[in-house]
């Protein structure tokens, strides 16, 4: 067998080395670049041959996989998606609507909030940069993440005033007031590194859940639902 060090690999041949990548590993990664990329420079800082160039690939590798921008937002956003199970985690908020489990479905969702925001702060600095520049991306995310969520907290609202547990306000209102707060924090703590927040996460949480369940409290039901969700699952 030849000595492999006697046949060094030249530059030319590393450099086929490194562009030899299967379809999705490639795929993947052109999608991390361009996520860092996006929330370093900002979208009007990012050129598509800058994502390529860091890739150690042509800009017709890049449209091999993503033909246009859009579909590379898109791609960006079902990376997100798969990452949080947005089905599965819809299916689960259902289910605790279902038992009428006030703290705990506010809960659930104030902490996917905060847990997004620190296991994932380079997508929600693309995501900051993409709002304040209006960009295609803010909406798209609306559209698939930010509705969803906002309109079935909406009905849950809706549904427990009908019933008598919650008092009577704006549900669109009350929703801007729970996911405003939750997340201002999660954006000073992991994006903007305010060091203030002395409590741990989950105390903070679930400050965030009491005040505003209380305040959404209709007299003392909030003391009889946690009763009859205590002795539904008892």
């Amino acid at each position: 067998m030849s000595d492999p060090a006697a046949h060094p690999v030249s530059a030319s041949d590393l450099s086929v080395i490194r562009r030899r990548m299967p379809g999705d590993d490639r795929k993947r990664q052109l999608l991390r670049i361009a996520i860092e990329s996006f929330a370093q420079k900002g979208f009007s800082g990012t050129k598509t041959k800058d994502i390529a160039a860091a890739a150690g690939v042509s800009e017709a590798i890049l449209f091999r996989h993503f033909a246009t921008k859009e579909d590379l937002y898109h791609a960006i956003l079902d990376i997100k998606e798969t990452r949080e199970g947005t089905k599965q985690r819809l299916r689960e908020l259902e289910e605790l609507a279902g038992r009428r489990d006030d703290e705990a479905l506010f809960r659930r969702l104030a902490r996917e909030v905060v847990h997004s925001f620190r296991e994932d702060a380079a997508f929600h600095r693309l995501l900051l940069y993409a709002g304040l520049d209006g960009h295609l991306l803010a909406n798209l995310f609306r559209e698939r993440f930010g509705l969803p969520t906002g309109d079935f907290l909406k009905r849950y609202i809706a549904l427990r005033q009908k019933e008598g547990a919650f008092r009577k306000c704006d549900p669109r209102i009350a929703v801007m007031h729970f996911f405003g707060g939750v997340v201002q924090y999660a954006m000073s703590r992991y994006l903007f590194g305010v060091r203030e927040h002395h409590l741990p996460e989950e105390t903070v949480v679930d400050e965030f859940v009491e005040l505003v369940l209380s305040g959404l409290a209709k007299r003392d039901s909030r003391h009889d639902n946690r009763k009859a969700a205590h002795a539904k699952n008892s």
